[in-house]
């Protein structure tokens, strides 16, 4: 059937490419909307190097320190040649994500061909990866993580062809992208070696080169350590169902099951129907008389197995060593999203070509065979192509690009002195280190708290800063402007009210400093800061003012 042909490869290829174009348009077309929005994790990974572009220095920034030593020095030394050619990093960061999913698209494509040399497979499964990445914030944010799919269908690709070169290649590229894929591919090597009698070399040095680029990592020291222990975790509100890194639950299938960040499945339930199509295919294996293109099945389908299996074990490793692997989701949902877009893309084609071939035996002219083959495949694309957007409502703002609404203020700030620290209880803080490329003395976008030697000082901050802003004695107002070097207050006009704490679903998390600046409010005592928010006013927006501490200070002595 012309449809399935080899010789059609470069045509679906080329197919598969534009799908993967389409898709990222729909992306960028938001990404690109405005020059103050970004994605929402890129902001973490992306603020400091701006120090790349000349627009920043982020000297002695606890904030820029500690993401600087999580970030992955090939993440890093990318985006430094990238600054070094004049090229906005924020901008490289949105355009990245086209790249990476064209190039992911190509290899899915090559994965699917080798082990079901059927072209038209591999269009189905890119088509539906890219449809599943495009659900979800983890290729839109351009960080680390978006490196997985790419560098991982990569490793499995050159493994199939049994590339030693290209395929150690892959193993460092995801060591300086993407660590915790160097632990996935250490185990599906792993998983191989044990089914052979005989050593084999790629495997062998595969894992030789893993291992090396483990224990680069293994011995590298933090200023940040230790990583927080799954003991101290569950005493945190911070990881608790309310918190800013919520990981246990009450509920069983919650944690174990659909967990963000513990459970093993992904959570987007559509894309989860589609595996539909992938369980019948053991079945479909059964009847090759029935369904003839089965056996173009090849024998290493079963990396896909041992690629699900490794994604097990370390799913259930990083629960027993809690968090020192991070996040166990990180090891089951991206390779969840590969297995089934392969699997569901050769299951697609073998059914598909069989219902072309009932319509063959039902009509007896050529013409019309053509003409239904070529109807069926574009309804059945468009039916694909538009799934995202008429059974998940909230597509695309799922690919979590925000937009900073205080342009005025990111403008003033980017006036100001470059090494300033500004102190704020504010949503603002959230944007002003990437959009204004200034420091900040916390926020809840950079309060992870996975590494306590960095946390315990973001904690401290939040509780200096609440009691000092509610606070009704001068000297500690003051004391706190000079522990931190604070040199702007930021300050929302209704920050002075109960509905604004008892509302702050982060701050309610710092309870004895907000408690007490609630009861003050209830109690109608006026922070000393309101005295001097006339007085010392340098900038004001419609929802904020900013305060100069040192014109604060100077009144107060």
């Amino acid at each position: 059937m012309k449809l399935f042909l080899k010789s059609k490869s470069n045509f679906w290829l080329t197919v598969s490419i534009i799908t993967a174009i389409l898709f990222s348009l729909s992306g960028l077309k938001i990404a690109l909307q405005s020059p103050y929005t970004v994605q929402d994790d890129a902001r973490q990974y992306i603020f400091w190097m701006q120090q790349f572009n000349g627009n920043g220095f982020w000297q002695n920034d606890l904030i820029a320190d500690y993401f600087k030593s999580v970030t992955p020095v090939g993440f890093t030394n990318l985006y430094r040649l990238v600054g070094s050619l004049g090229i906005d990093v924020f901008f490289f960061n949105k355009i990245s994500t086209l790249i990476i999913g064209v190039t992911t698209t190509i290899y899915c494509f090559l994965v699917c061909v080798e082990i079901f040399p059927i072209p038209f497979a591999g269009f189905i499964s890119s088509l539906l990866l890219n449809q599943n990445l495009w659900m979800v914030d983890d290729l839109s944010s351009g960080t680390p993580r978006a490196f997985i799919y790419v560098f991982l269908l990569a490793f499995i690709y050159y493994l199939l062809r049994q590339n030693l070169i290209l395929c150690l290649l892959m193993i460092l590229l995801q060591g300086l992208f993407y660590p915790q894929a160097v632990l996935i591919s250490v185990m599906v090597l792993s998983l191989r070696l044990l089914q052979y009698q005989k050593p084999q070399k790629i495997e062998l040095w595969g894992l030789f080169v893993s291992v090396i680029i483990l224990a680069a990592y293994g011995f590298k020291t933090s200023n940040f350590a230790p990583v927080v222990t799954a003991s101290q975790a569950k005493l945190l509100q911070e990881f608790l169902p309310e918190g800013r890194s919520a990981f246990f639950s009450d509920s069983f299938s919650g944690f174990w099951l659909t967990g963000r960040r513990s459970g093993f499945f992904t959570i987007e339930w559509q894309y989860s129907l589609m595996c539909i199509y992938g369980i019948s295919l053991w079945w479909l294996q059964q009847y090759p008389n029935r369904f003839p293109l089965v056996k173009e099945i090849k024998p290493q389908i079963k990396v896909l197995l041992e690629l699900f299996l490794a994604s097990v074990l370390l799913f259930l490793l990083a629960h027993l060593l809690l968090f020192r692997l991070h996040l166990p989701a990180r090891y089951t949902h991206h390779t969840q999203r590969i297995i089934i877009a392969l699997i569901d893309g050769i299951t697609i084609a073998v059914i598909f070509n069989k219902f072309i071939s009932w319509i063959d035996n039902i009509f007896c002219k050529k013409s019309y065979v053509n003409i239904s083959t070529r109807f069926i495949c574009l309804i059945a694309l468009i039916c694909i192509l538009l799934y995202p957007t008429y059974a998940v409502q909230s597509y695309p703002e799922r690919l979590g690009y925000v937009t900073g609404e205080s342009e005025e203020l990111y403008q003033f700030l980017q006036q100001q002195p470059k090494d300033i620290l500004i102190a704020t209880l504010s949503k603002e803080a959230d944007f002003i280190p990437s959009l204004a490329a200034r420091s900040v003395l916390v926020a809840k976008e950079y309060a992870i708290p996975y590494h306590r030697g960095y946390y315990q000082q973001i904690s401290q901050r939040v509780q200096d800063l609440i009691s000092a802003q509610y606070s009704l004695e001068q000297n500690t107002l003051v004391d706190f402007i000079k522990k931190y070097n604070v040199d702007l207050l930021l300050i929302d006009n209704n920050s002075f009210t109960v509905e604004y704490l008892t509302n702050n679903q982060w701050l309610q998390q710092f309870k004895i400093e907000t408690n007490r600046a609630i009861d003050l409010l209830k109690n109608k005592q006026k922070p000393i800061l309101i005295h001097y928010s006339d007085r010392c006013n340098v900038f004001k927006t419609k929802n904020q003012i900013l305060l100069d501490t040192s014109c604060i200070v100077k009144l107060i002595k």
